[in-house]
């Protein structure tokens, strides 16, 4: 299946009806959304730009559609990572591509739209949120608290590919953005003219993670960092994969202690890939050109393990790997962070995502690690909405720490506030203004009140005409690398990592998924990372050899399912969503360039595809389900299909504004 855009009015018009009359925006209700706690500052600076929270959602499966970057808004996410581009934008990726049934495993690479529409889908998604901040997501908001958001671009895989006109033009677009808004705002006519006055952040994004393929020479990756800070003119953070511990040290940690010996290394993944020495050198080389350059060079934590790959997971990868995440990376990633931070000899922003969850952010956020953020616990039962208990953990951190903000508890979580200012203070560029009578004041307001610490650091700065934000970051890195200290050893000893801990599937019950009157669990519609089904309500009915006993249905999207295959993993009944359920198409374009059986839209048309077989249904026309040539039970599903999904009073992805 291709992925197929929703119009940007569209998604306007549906985010509005649906908060009206459900309370809800894009499936997500409002009591699973994040809503900022009085008295708790969890804010971030990501290069420069102040973020309400340091987490988000993960360059992936759920940052590459519009309505998917609104969603991790919506429960939270306050520095988001947009899916990774590359110049090769007409991939052919295995089906299924994803498989998390407690840890995940993955052959997906990239954006699967073309640049010019993740272009589009970037612009709509910051355009819509910026709408929902002005409009407090139409009243759903209670106030204006907690809304800063940041946005980082993510791109691969070589240099060659990142020099294009198509890359680079990708990123440059980003950057100023007025253009894309022009034509965005254009489309706000109408009913929705009131939004055209609304301004949507630029740049976008002035800052690139960036991402190799294994094997990737480290010249090739320095000259494309090199290139991306002198000719782009954009922060550059380096994402590192685990292969840099070693084939040894992984294969003791990931095998040996974590009992994951299902999962098959190869030693020339290791060998080709960049190495820990070659790692070091590039950042330090890199930091001097950045700061020569006036521009910031950070490392993320990390890529996915790459193994063997296993064909009764993924039987059509071509490839000879798979890709593995969750459980097992994050004790991989911990330790990596850990051992580069000491050895690099300076601080410098560190990102992280691998294998985080609800128990372990706040641990991440005490290594000072700006953003966190999440993949694999999103393609669990719940999904977005697993993303709020995060923060909810993190605020319950800062309480148990008698601190009031994402700083102070930085400094105060393993009680290492005055070292790491101590450290901090002897280090920071300028440090001499300081008077030796202020830094003892610093030490001991950050030894008896931590929480105090991070204002006393910003006043003392002020009054020696230091930059009292910068100086209070270098310090919250000082600290995140001393905690570390404290949490990563600890953390391959935990079982909750072990594979023993991480076997269980989720749960199946005896009985096979139909097309209709399945158990009605949902988990589907939570798994789905592209938010494709969608429930619907009929009225039920018993016919000609057959019955719908249940009200409650579901449907699936055409174009925002990309066949993973997710939603199988977390039906408890046997059989997958996106092949069972009513498939629904947008367009009739998308209609005919399909062959799956389904139903689509044209003004007074139902265009039905059913057992391989075409119809056009006049719904205009008195008795015209029964003149069409149906049996019993399509009559049925094509007029469910017509009034209860296309004419429906509640919007979804196909009827996003009911008249």
């Amino acid at each position: 299946m291709e992925l197929q855009p929703i119009p940007f009015p569209d998604l306007v018009r549906r985010m509005r009806r649906e908060a009206e009359r459900r309370g809800a925006i894009f499936d997500l209700p409002v009591r699973k959304w994040w809503r900022a706690d009085e008295g708790i500052d969890l804010s971030a600076f990501h290069f420069g730009h102040r973020a309400s929270n340091p987490v988000g959602p993960a360059a992936g499966p759920h940052t590459q559609l519009a309505q998917n970057i609104v969603l991790a808004w919506l429960a939270g996410g306050r520095i988001i990572e947009l899916k990774t581009v590359q110049a090769n934008d007409r991939l052919h990726i295995p089906r299924p591509c994803i498989h998390v049934p407690n840890i995940g495993y993955n052959v997906e690479w990239s954006q699967e739209l073309r640049v010019e529409q993740s272009v589009l889908e970037y612009a709509k998604a910051a355009y819509l949120i910026e709408i929902l901040k002005a409009t407090r997501a139409f009243g759903l908001l209670p106030s204006d608290r907690g809304l800063h958001t940041v946005f980082d671009i993510s791109v691969g895989y070589d240099l060659e590919g990142i020099r294009t006109r198509k890359v680079t033009g990708f990123i440059e677009t980003l950057k100023d953005p007025g253009r894309v808004y022009g034509t965005l705002r254009s489309e706000l006519t109408g009913d929705l003219e009131p939004f055209a006055d609304i301004e949507p952040p630029t740049p976008i994004s002035d800052t690139v993670t960036l991402s190799t393929f294994h094997g990737c020479p480290a010249d090739q990756i320095e000259a494309i960092c090199l290139y991306l800070l002198e000719e782009v003119g954009v922060h550059t953070i380096i994402k590192l994969n685990p292969t840099l511990l070693g084939f040894e040290r992984v294969r003791e940690l990931l095998i040996d202690r974590l009992g994951y010996r299902h999962l098959r290394l190869r030693r020339a993944a290791f060998d080709t890939d960049l190495q820990y020495q070659e790692g070091l050198d590039i950042l330090r080389r890199l930091r001097s050109a950045a700061e020569r350059l006036g521009s910031i060079v950070g490392a993320k934590f990390t890529n996915t393990l790459v193994v063997e790959n296993d064909p009764t997971l993924f039987p059509t990868q071509t490839d000879p790997y798979m890709y593995v995440s969750g459980a097992p990376l994050h004790v991989l990633a911990m330790n990596l962070m850990q051992r580069v931070r000491e050895d690099l000899g300076f601080e410098l922003p560190v990102s992280f995502s691998a294998g985080i969850d609800v128990r372990n952010f706040p641990d991440a956020v005490a290594c000072g690690m700006v953003p966190v953020t999440t993949c694999t616990d999103l393609l669990k039962q719940g999904g977005f909405g697993r993303l709020p208990g995060y923060l909810r953990a993190l605020s319950r951190a800062l309480e148990r720490c008698g601190v009031d903000s994402r700083e102070a508890y930085v400094l105060a979580a393993r009680g290492h506030a005055a070292r790491a200012i101590e450290e901090a203070l002897a280090t920071f560029p300028g440090h001499t203004a300081l008077p030796s009578r202020t830094r003892e004041k610093l030490l001991h307001t950050a030894a008896q009140s931590p929480n105090e610490a991070p204002r006393a650091l910003r006043r003392a700065a002020e009054e020696a005409r230091l930059d009292g934000d910068a100086l209070l970051l270098h310090a919250s890195r000082v600290a995140g690398r001393l905690n570390g200290g404290d949490i990563v050893p600890a953390v391959a000893g935990d079982s909750r990592y072990h594979a023993l801990h991480n076997s269980r599937s989720p749960r199946q019950i005896d009985s096979v998924l139909g097309l209709h009157d399945c158990i009605s669990c949902d988990l589907c519609i939570q798994a789905c990372p592209n938010d494709a089904i969608f429930a619907y309500e009929v009225e039920p009915a018993v016919g000609e050899g057959f019955a719908v006993r249940e009200a409650h249905q579901l449907a699936v999207f055409e174009g925002a399912c990309n066949e993973c295959s997710n939603c199988e993993v977390y039906c408890p009944e046997a059989g997958a969503p996106l092949v069972e359920k009513e498939m629904v198409f947008l367009t009739r374009e998308a209609y005919e360039a399909s062959a799956l059986d389904g139903f689509c839209r044209e003004d007074g048309l139902l265009l039905a595809r059913l057992g391989g077989r075409e119809y056009r249904i006049d719904t205009e026309r008195e008795d015209r389900f029964e003149d069409a040539g149906l049996g019993p039970l399509d009559v049925w599903r094509a007029r469910a299909v017509w009034y209860a999904i296309f004419r429906s009073p509640d919007p979804n992805p196909v009827n996003p504004a009911p008249s």
